[in-house]
């Protein structure tokens, strides 16, 4: 496990002491996934959206039509 030091102005830590209800590593924790599972699923999204236009443009029947 890496221990990972973070400095933030006192109002912002005693907020983030606040809602971590006292364990601010495993919230930190939490808050790390939360945000990297949103920017996964906003790629994934992306990504299928992308799909689906290259499948409905017409260019693989185009390309197959010999």
């Amino acid at each position: 496990m890496t221990r990972l030091t973070i400095v933030v102005p006192d109002d912002l830590a005693e907020r983030i002491r606040a809602a971590a209800g006292g364990n601010v590593s495993a919230w930190l924790v939490e808050v790390a996934r939360d945000a990297l599972l949103r920017r996964e699923a906003a790629a994934i999204a992306a990504f299928e959206a992308q799909e689906a236009v290259r499948s409905n443009d017409g260019w693989d029947e185009e390309r197959f039509a010999a």
